[in-house]
């Protein structure tokens, strides 16, 4: 991502800087877009184009292709024709492929740059952290360095190099001396030292190597290696320089990474059947409450930034008692970004916003309380919707896919979710994305247990790595698949695509288009939703039926809502019963687990 520097470099620098190894940092996916800003004007490749290569088309391999070297270089077989019909086929336009074209036609004068630079502080030993497309970019530039100095040692390390990736690396790249697996902050001090030294590698953790008698491979063994708390404040003094430096720093709002936890505390316990995060390290560790804080605000002086994003794979839930508070206490202007789970209370998201968090990625993934159960998600439909409905009321936006495509999965849930969406036109609406299954994840470990056969990796790695099936099947980080029943989701997912084009289509205009406002013995709802009307609504509750409302904010049962009000001023059964049905068919309250949960917001925020 151009707008935050990377949190692996910074760890890593810190690492090497507390060791006492002289090291510099290259941002050089920040260079890229500099360079090619400055190429050729008519390029026009802005930063819209680089995030939809770098993550829109990343299944695609597109920027792996654009660092590939041709075919006719020997290093693949098949040509760049093939390729290029592959990404129209996949929907890539023709417009673009043709601007594709002309910035891969710079690489190598953008490599020879990025040599000069990193050659200028004669090093010893240059490493790449790779994650998802970022091998064949690593490899041309480690490949350059090496032409023109074969002394060099290259190291390789990040997310593309856990478990049988990393063997496979040294197998597919002959330019790769040694890999590093897993965390890497305890082993890459000793392991630079060794081969500054001109030694073999030391037998640490994961560590593979390319040595005289061919490949060395020390088992990669599961859980942590490194103690959260003490490690140093990762160093950003390089890409904060280089943007500033590059002409982009008008165009970008940084946010700076940190980290306050490793690992998943749920995934410990119910590992989610498509997640690959994690690797090997799923073992949760958090920094200590003082810990946290003291670093925001070392890495916020020294940079002077007040944006930042957590990397932590999920919130601590402990943190709502211990560092929260701390940062909600502080006299500090900052902004967040966290992942976090959906089974928060108001309360939470009250915190989370004195805290200053303003983004959160809370993992919803569905709005269907059994596809939730078969992904192992531990929440349900009520708390998604009822996050959704909170966040919105306290200005804490969402990022949050729906997913399809899950083994076994009812198709009509997809109907009732369908049929839900209107009712939710004024909340954040998802991305629909379908299931990938990704390595690591339960899906990819035992697919057959759960429905799926694997056919391969994702069709971009045959077009651009000659090297063997078994070496093509490890590199891979993702795969294709198909359903042992023969089911095709896209058969029963047609009607949801449309109304979450349609939510996604009027976000902005419903936003904010259900509220109520509260009277002497009444409630007032308006509604203003494009789903449900064309014109303003307005419904008048008299006491007892606004009572009922208001009780249906966190979501309540047909007994408990028979039990608002005082004995002799309570609706009866028949009452309450009709009262919900309307509520329901006028999409003011949703029907979901068992339980009603109100929709509209109150109009001037929260109470207190």
């Amino acid at each position: 991502m151009l707008g935050s520097p990377s949190i692996q470099l910074g760890c890593l620098q810190a690492a090497l800087d507390s060791a006492g190894i002289p090291a510099r940092s290259h941002s050089l996916f920040l260079e890229f877009q500099h360079f090619l800003a400055g190429a050729e004007r008519s390029l026009e490749f802005g930063l819209e184009d680089y995030e939809r290569v770098s993550i829109g088309w990343m299944n695609l391999g597109v920027g792996e292709w654009v660092f590939a070297p041709p075919p006719e270089s020997g290093a693949r077989r098949r040509s760049d024709a093939d390729y290029l019909a592959f990404l129209a086929r996949s929907g890539v336009s023709k417009s673009a492929l043709a601007r594709l074209r002309r910035v891969r036609a710079l690489v190598p004068a953008f490599l020879a740059r990025c040599a000069d630079e990193i050659l200028a502080g004669a090093p010893r030993v240059v490493g790449f952290t790779a994650v998802y497309s970022q091998l064949w970019p690593s490899a041309a530039l480690a490949g350059e360095l090496k032409r023109r100095d074969a002394s060099l040692k290259i190291v390789f390390g990040g997310a593309s190099c856990e478990g049988p990736m990393g063997p496979a690396v040294l197998r597919a790249f002959p330019v790769v001396d040694v890999v590093v697996r897993g965390e890497g902050e305890n082993v890459l001090p000793p392991l630079v030292r060794a081969l500054i030294a001109g030694e073999e590698p030391p037998p640490l953790h994961g560590l593979c190597w390319r040595g005289p008698q061919g490949c060395s491979e020390v088992p990669r063994q599961h859980g942590p290696s490194v103690d959260v708390n003490a490690l140093a404040v990762p160093v950003y003094d390089e890409y904060f320089e280089r943007l500033r430096t590059s002409g982009l720093a008008h165009a970008i709002l940084p946010q700076v990474p940190f980290e306050s936890s490793r690992g998943c505390w749920w995934g410990e316990k119910h590992h989610c059947t498509f997640c690959g995060l994690n690797g090997l390290d799923m073992a949760h560790r958090a920094k200590s409450p003082e810990r946290v804080p003291a670093e925001l605000d070392a890495l916020a002086t020294r940079h002077e930034a007040l944006d930042f994003t957590a990397v932590d794979n999920i919130m601590d839930m402990r943190f709502f008692e211990s560092v929260l508070p701390r940062l909600a206490a502080s006299a500090r202007d900052r902004s967040f970004f966290y992942e976090t789970k959906a089974n928060l209370t108001l309360e939470h998201v009250q915190l989370l916003h004195a805290a200053g968090v303003r983004t959160i990625q809370p993992g919803i993934e569905s709005l269907s309380t059994p596809t939730l159960q078969r992904m192992h998600k531990g929440v349900s439909s009520l708390q998604n919707v009822r996050l959704l409905k909170w966040c919105a009321r306290l200005g804490l936006h969402v990022i949050w896919n729906l997913l399809y495509g899950f083994p076994g999965e009812e198709p009509d849930e997809y109907a009732r979710m369908a049929e839900l969406v209107p009712s939710l036109a004024h909340l954040t609406p998802p991305e629909l994305v379908r299931l990938m299954i990704y390595r690591f994840s339960p899906y990819h470990e035992q697919p057959a247990l759960h429905g799926l056969e694997l056919t391969g990796p994702l069709p971009y790695l045959s077009y651009l790595y000659d090297v063997d099936e078994a070496t093509r099947a490890d590199l891979a980080q993702a795969f294709d698949s198909r359903y042992a029943d023969g089911r095709d989701p896209e058969s029963y997912v047609g009607a949801l695509r449309e109304r979450i084009a349609e939510w996604r289509r009027d976000a902005e205009r419903n936003r904010g288009a259900l509220t109520y406002r509260r009277g002497p013995g009444f409630l007032v709802v308006t509604d203003t939703r494009t789903t449900t009307t064309k014109v303003p609504i307005r419904y008048t509750l008299g006491a007892r039926e606004a009572e009922v409302y208001l009780a249906c904010d966190a979501g309540a049962t047909r007994r408990a809502l028979g039990a608002v009000g005082s004995p002799d001023a309570r609706l009866s059964l028949a009452e309450l019963e009709q009262l919900l049905r309307d509520l329901v068919a006028a999409r003011l309250v949703a029907e979901l687990d068992g339980k009603f949960l109100s929709l509209a917001q109150p109009l001037f925020g929260e109470r207190a």
